[in-house]
């Protein structure tokens, strides 16, 4: 069970000791539906897309691309994760912008970009505690920025 159900339900619980009424079940719904037609029920739909705002078309590829993200950063693979990047790499560090134009660049200052800290947040992510808008999806408090470029997925901003 995720965050949000978790959430999602203690609030209904906490409604419901309140007000003191209960919800029914799906078949109930569905046989008052039947035998009261003017009775209307509808459920949420399930997102099935939770990168969407970000412009992430494929969660599967988001899967993927996430957990060899982790095993390269945790194997040291710089030339992996110089893959996994989208150029020009914007690295934010106390106040000021640094851009990143190529793989070799990128490999060559790989040790001070990622540090131990953006390693250890990357490495216990867990991919339902993602956050996702319309300017990526962030992995922890906003280390690492991921998004889909040209439709590749590709590590776009890192916050140290």
């Amino acid at each position: 069970m995720n965050k949000t159900t978790k959430l999602l339900l203690s609030t209904t619980l906490a409604g419901t000791a309140i007000i003191g009424t209960s919800w029914t079940s799906s078949a109930d719904a569905a046989s008052a539906a039947v035998t009261n037609p003017k009775t209307v029920t509808s459920q949420p739909a399930q997102k099935s897309n939770p990168y969407e705002a970000a412009g992430i078309d494929d969660p599967a590829a988001f899967h993927t691309f996430f957990i060899k993200l982790q095993q390269a950063v945790a194997k040291n693979d710089k030339k992996a994760v110089a893959s996994m990047i989208s150029y020009p790499l914007n690295v934010n560090t106390n106040g000021k912008t640094y851009k990143f134009q190529t793989p070799a660049r990128f490999i060559a200052k790989y040790d001070s970009i990622m540090t131990p800290e953006v390693k250890r947040t990357l490495g216990y992510a867990i991919e339902e505690d993602l956050f996702a808008n319309w300017q990526g999806v962030m992995v922890g408090n906003g280390q690492l920025w991921i998004s889909q470029f040209d439709g590749k997925i590709a590590v776009y901003a890192v916050n140290k």
